[in-house]
């Protein structure tokens, strides 16, 4: 073994391969997860309060499976948000509840502007959380429905006032994504750090793309937008036969450029409860890919493109310290440009999973990030494989 500068044109055409590589990975890495940060952090330093004056009434649409418990306490925080304009809060559950019932009641006693519904029993052929949020929308008295579910837990007393700032009296705005982070203390399990990393991955990729002006998905825990956008677009009449798309399918085809915003300040972020648990987070990745596959519009490589390249960078790097053997310059030159896109990964990806409230990761982060791609291909497959509640005749 020994070092020489002279390099064979083989090698150093590979080393720059691999070089190309890593500088196409930090463009990616600057316009799409540096735009999710930089905007998180400016949502909350640079935006101005909106006056109490220019904020509209608001319909508050709260999806629930019949879990007593978790309606009660999400109840709560939702009525007392700090808002100064007219708000109510319609909650659509999924059948009869008698517990469900009493847990309204009650609040209802000091909450005259808390309502209850429910979808009828015995529905078949048609999704049940589409047809819950058909009747809350339709039972709104207010143009501005913000919906969420009991699975969710309103934090802060302005989440309301957060994202209701961004409407117009103009309606300009149609249109408000908000965000739902998973508490990373709720999962211990096996694969934890690679639930955190695919859950902020996938939420890096929608965001950014609608930061940009391309929105094509949501969030179904904390989205909002006109009741005249919804009764235009004759609501989810195109995708009646899915269970799920309402947050993905039917955004994608109420939202643009124009009438779209994003809201990612502090206030207005919401936690989802049990939403790292590994049962959970698979049905849900599994559904989303499925669902995904109906939007035409929605980014389908670029945000997998800086872990192909970050393999190619890998394998042009090594071929050539391989190729460069006995001189070792091949291999040095290689192996500092893989630790440089090694820091990047760790850099870029630790700001992001602090913007969006994930855990702490730091040297799995490189392997997380190259891998991405393979585990987001593997689960496409599988929701086209893996029998699971697609149809309504499922």
């Amino acid at each position: 073994m020994y070092l020489s500068p002279v390099i064979t044109p083989l090698a150093l055409r590979l080393l720059i391969a691999c070089f190309i590589c890593v500088l196409l990975v930090a463009a990616i890495y600057f316009f799409r997860v540096r735009r999710v940060v930089s905007y998180r952090r400016r949502a909350d330093r640079e935006r101005p309060d909106v006056p109490d004056s220019a904020l509209l009434p608001a319909s508050v649409v709260i999806y629930s499976q019949g879990n007593a418990d978790e309606l009660t306490r999400m109840l709560k925080t939702v009525l007392e948000q700090d808002y100064p304009a007219a708000f109510e809060v319609i909650v659509v559950n999924e059948g009869e509840s008698a517990d469900v019932r009493d847990a309204v009641s009650m609040l209802r006693a000091s909450h005259p502007n808390l309502y209850l519904t429910f979808t009828p029993e015995g529905v078949v052929n048609l999704s049940r959380k589409k047809l819950g949020i058909t009747l809350g929308i339709k039972a709104a008295r207010y143009d501005i429905a913000v919906l969420t579910t009991a699975a969710a837990e309103i934090e802060s007393p302005l989440w309301l006032r957060r994202i209701m700032s961004r409407f117009d009296h103009e309606g300009k705005i149609e249109v408000v994504l908000g965000f739902a982070y998973i508490d990373p203390a709720e999962d211990t399990a096996y694969g934890h750090r690679r639930r955190s990393f695919d859950y902020v991955a996938d939420s890096v990729r929608w965001l950014a793309v609608a930061i940009a002006g391309k929105p094509f998905r949501g969030t179904e825990y904390n989205i909002a937008y006109r009741k005249e956008t919804f009764m235009r677009n004759k609501g989810f009449a195109r995708t009646l036969n899915l269970h799920y798309g309402d947050d993905d399918i039917f955004v994608s085809e109420i939202a643009n450029r124009n009438n779209t915003a994003v809201e990612l300040s502090d206030e207005s972020i919401v936690r989802l409860r049990h939403g790292n648990h590994p049962r959970i987070f698979n049905e849900r990745v599994l559904r989303r890919s499925f669902t995904e596959g109906h939007i035409r519009r929605r980014p389908r490589f670029l945000n997998s493109l800086s872990g192909w390249l970050q393999t190619g960078a890998l394998a042009t790097g090594t071929t050539a310290g391989i190729i460069g053997y006995p001189n070792m310059q091949p291999a040095i030159i290689a192996a500092t440009i893989i630790v440089a896109m090694f820091v990047i990964d760790i850099l870029v990806w630790r700001k992001a999973m602090k913007a969006l409230k994930s855990r702490s990761l730091m040297l799995t982060l490189p392997w997380l990030s190259i891998s991405y791609p393979l585990r987001k291909a593997f689960r496409h497959l599988r929701s086209k494989l893996v029998h699971q509640k697609k149809y309504t005749w499922d």
